[in-house]
């Protein structure tokens, strides 16, 4: 089963993004894959769990964001 904390979107925006296709392709197996995990999820909830994953585990951008004079907070 797929590690990942879903929750539901709070204040959505609206993005646009261009992804190769291999990327496509996976993300759309990792979203089935959650949604046997968390029935009724949709790609925004997976990949905003995604994203809020990857900035706690990357150190050197919360190392980055510390610089930032308090611009920008990524909750651990």
């Amino acid at each position: 089963m797929i590690d990942l904390n879903i929750q539901p979107l709070q204040e959505p925006v609206t993005k646009r993004f261009r992804l190769s296709k291999s990327v496509t392709d996976s993300f759309e197996l990792y979203v089935k894959a959650a949604q046997e995990k968390a029935p009724g999820v949709d790609e925004s909830t997976v990949l905003e769990a995604i994203l809020e994953k990857q900035f706690r585990k990357d150190r050197g951008f919360r190392s980055w964001l510390k610089g930032q004079d308090g611009q920008g907070e990524v909750s651990a």
